[in-house]
């Protein structure tokens, strides 16, 4: 592959995740903006690739409204503005949330 750093990449469809998993596997900084996609679609591609960054040991980061960054384990990065969420832990799309049940009363 060229000598580069980042590959930005915008799916339309879910077969488009094996190019973003290429190129995580050579530990390219992959940027993965899924804004043509609907929830559904988005959130199968976002698990997805969070597995192949979750195998190579990277992490997933969100900066923007349906924007990914897939950041490779030997790749370091800054954020440089607050987050919007007030959860002081990294975001890893790799882990399973926490679901607290609500029951109502009657």
């Amino acid at each position: 592959m060229a000598d580069y750093d980042i590959v930005f990449l915008k799916p339309t469809r879910f077969e488009d995740c094996l190019k973003c998993v290429d190129y995580i596997k050579t530990d390219k900084i992959v940027h993965i903006n899924l804004c043509d996609l609907d929830s559904d679609k988005s959130q199968r591609v976002l698990d997805f690739i969070s597995g192949a960054v979750h195998i190579q040991e990277g992490q997933i980061i969100n900066p923007g409204e349906k924007i990914y960054c897939s950041i490779p384990k030997n790749k370091s990065y800054q954020l440089d503005y607050k987050e919007l969420s007030n959860n002081s832990t990294s975001h890893r799309f790799d882990e399973e949330e926490e679901i607290i049940p609500r029951y109502n009363k009657r």
